[in-house]
């Protein structure tokens, strides 16, 4: 190395790292054919190295400093932008979580926590990210279905903060019976309840608890987790319950033939259009339990299992006014790039008249929603809020924390909408808001008077003649503060934001101006080749207009249809081949209501019985009865005796009695194998050969 080329020659003094301890990762670098090893990191090490000596207090103002190289398994990787391939934008890889670091500072903590040896919990964005997703992680590698196969709701209700409300109690000698406040299926509602509650208080602040249904006790664990879990990842991957357009199979890529002014599947290795895609609309009943990374939505990256554990699984979707669901049973599981939202129908689908059937079905119930996981009710008489976790609205599951796009004001499928109408909402609370609720709640059959739902957050637009006039001057959102305001990660790949109101004001909207999940900028134009954001805009207004005119229970002059549960709102039997809600043979309210009594150990005997709990039958024995040696067991046993008298020698096997006529004696102090066997048995796993494989592997 010459002296030029020599760093501490030129006054830079190079720090050497501890390489005694990373996490690094080189398997997860990306593998994109456009994504490339950056060929110099220099100015990274540069301020890596400045912030370390900051930090450790050795820091000399006019000296410049560097480290000698990243932490193993780290690399600066960076692309063409999409807007201007001249340009390249850098990320570094490597952590074990899988996503990038997009900043020297962001990455820093976690330098500092493999440079100290790992000795203290890393505080950095991304291990937080990930323990939060450990902690709430389930215990097995089981699948479970996150659209409840058991009734909720809410009009309908569910459950009560106190069992003793399901009995219907006698107050004296000619006082009349007392009427509880009970779904139809006889379970507490609590939100009759809650009414009642605020109106004797005038104000109510209570979570929702909900003891008495096995709907919710059930759902807790695997709701909340995977609720936790859709925080931590990318806002583009199709979430269980999602309607999406789907192919089976993809041979190719999905490009914009301009010959043919529409998209179409084109060959690389051909160098040939294939043709249209066939597409169909499906309900996600299924996701994968490996991860996705933003590749898969054109190219399936490796894969450590089979597209039945890493794939999506897919049910075709019936015609949701019509008692013939059998389309339900058309299934497949796919990879991400064969499948695309549904709200994007126009772009992907030229021809919807003469598509295929599901994708009208499909249509229908776009003016639809369902709340979920419903867990907090405040009010002051006579109005009250239900406050919600997430709404699945239309084909889209949204929850707080998404950042969704917004409908121009006035806009409908006769309008023209501006480059700059579309603003971008961070979703900071889901309520059910009940206006004039029911002064007799155990009369009244409407809870209120009216219902609406709200959503709530601060909103951000990415045109300057947008932005708060308040402001002054006006100033886009920085680096951090962009960070912090959007839960997704490189949200700055879009430009500027501004925010749209001051930044303590939040504002609320109606599902009506919810047009559906803003994706990342990587995401937006793989999948779309556009960061325009009102780009199904025109499709998902004209969906739903369609669906008020289709959908047979919209009642006249309303504008949606409010279902207590996803599989209500999709009028759905079955999913993932299991009959749901009040189609399962398995919904025994009766036995429920028995089972959890016996679990809070409140249980009679009755109780008891309607549990239907296995029970031990017959005499117990006695436990000072001594066991019989086996000559005293032939003495009481004609069968016993019997078999003992007989002559085995003349016992052969099978094919020596039909091949061979000598005589052979069965050895009997050789085991026979034990087919099936039990939890007990080293052959307790064994599965004959004209059994069918599992579709999941056995952990």
């Amino acid at each position: 190395m010459s002296d030029s080329e020599d760093p501490e020659k030129n006054g830079l003094i190079t720090i050497p790292i501890d390489r005694a301890f990373s996490d690094g990762d080189k398997k997860i670098w990306p593998k994109h054919f456009d994504w490339e090893e950056a060929a110099d990191d220099t100015r990274f090490r540069e301020k890596l190295a400045r912030l370390w000596l900051q930090k450790i207090g050795a820091f000399e103002e006019g000296v410049e400093y560097t480290v000698d190289q990243l932490p193993d398994g780290y690399v600066m990787i960076d692309r063409p932008r999409r807007a201007n391939p001249e340009i390249r934008d850098r990320f570094l890889y490597g952590h074990p979580s899988g996503y990038y670091f997009d900043s020297c500072v962001k990455f820093f903590p976690h330098f500092y926590y493999l440079m100290t040896g790992g000795t203290s919990q890393c505080k950095c964005v991304l291990c937080t990210k990930m323990d939060k997703h450990k902690q709430y992680k389930a215990p097995s590698q089981k699948k479970t279905s996150t659209t409840s196969t058991t009734k909720t709701g809410v009009a309908a209700a569910a459950a009560a903060a106190a069992a003793n409300n399901t009995t219907v109690v006698r107050r004296g000698p000619g006082r009349p019976w007392v009427r509880p406040i009970a779904d139809v299926e006889g379970t507490p509602d609590v939100f009759r309840l809650a009414i009642k509650k605020l109106k004797e208080r005038g104000t109510l602040d209570e979570p929702i608890e909900e003891p008495g249904s096995m709907d919710w006790r059930a759902e807790r664990t695997p709701l909340g987790e995977y609720l936790e879990k859709l925080t931590l990842q990318p806002s583009y991957v199709p979430r269980a319950g999602e309607l999406v357009l789907w192919i089976p199979s993809l041979d190719g890529e999905l490009r914009w033939n301009f010959a043919k002014s529409r998209i179409q599947i084109f060959s690389r290795d051909e160098k040939k259009w294939l043709g249209d895609p066939e597409w169909c609309a499906g309900v996600i009943t299924q996701t994968p339990e490996e991860a996705i990374v933003i590749h898969d939505l054109q190219h399936t990256t490796e894969k450590a299992w089979d597209l039945n554990y890493s794939g999506f699984r897919v049910e075709t979707f019936p015609d949701p006014n019509s008692t013939d669901k059998s389309y339900s049973l058309h299934y497949k599981y796919i990879p991400l790039k064969c499948i695309k939202p549904f709200n994007s129908l126009e772009l992907f689908c030229e021809d919807i008249e003469h598509a295929h059937p599901s994708i009208r079905h499909a249509m229908v119930v776009m003016s639809s929603f369902s709340l979920l996981d419903k867990y907090r009710f405040k009010g002051t008489w006579p109005n009250g809020s239900i406050y919600c976790r997430g709404i699945f609205l239309g084909a889209e599951l949204l929850v707080v924390g998404d950042a969704v796009r917004l409908k121009p004001r006035g806009y409908d499928v006769d309008s023209e909408v501006l480059n700059d109408a579309v603003d971008v909402m961070v979703i900071d609370s889901i309520r059910l808001v009940l206006r004039n609720c029911a002064g007799d709640v155990t009369k009244a059959e409407q809870l209120a008077e009216q219902y609406s739902v709200r959503f709530q957050g601060k909103v951000y637009t990415r045109f300057p003649k947008r932005a708060d006039n308040q402001a002054s001057p006006l100033t886009p959102l920085t680096h951090d503060e962009i960070v912090n305001a959007f839960q997704y990660v490189g949200m700055g790949g879009y430009g500027a934001w501004y925010r749209t109101h001051s930044p303590e004001k939040s504002v609320e909207v109606s599902q009506d101006m919810i047009i559906g999940r803003c994706y990342e900028p990587d995401a937006m134009n793989l999948l779309f080749g556009t960061l325009s954001s009102e780009m199904d805009l025109h499709g998902v207004v004209s969906m739903r207009e369609f669906s008020r005119q289709a959908d047979a229970r919209i009642p006249e002059g309303k504008h949606w249809f409010w279902g207590d549960y996803r599989a209500e709102t999709l009028a759905l039997h079955t999913l993932n081949g299991e009959d749901v809600s009040h189609y399962s043979d398995a919904r025994d309210v009766k036995m429920w209501r028995a089972t959890l009594k016996v679990i809070d150990g409140t249980a009679t005997n009755a109780d008891v019985r309607d549990a239907k709990i296995p029970q031990d039958v017959g005499r117990p024995p006695r436990e000072t009865k001594p066991s019989l040696p086996f000559a005293e067991v032939r003495k009481i046993s004609k069968l016993v005796n019997t078999g003992l008298a007989t002559d085995l020698s003349t016992n052969v096997s099978s094919a020596e009695e039909t091949n061979d006529d000598s005589e052979s004696e069965v050895d009997f102090s050789i085991p026979l194998p034990v087919r099936g066997g039990t939890e007990e048995t080293e052959m307790g796993d064994y599965i004959p050969d004209d059994e069918p494989e599992p579709k999941r592997p056995r952990l």
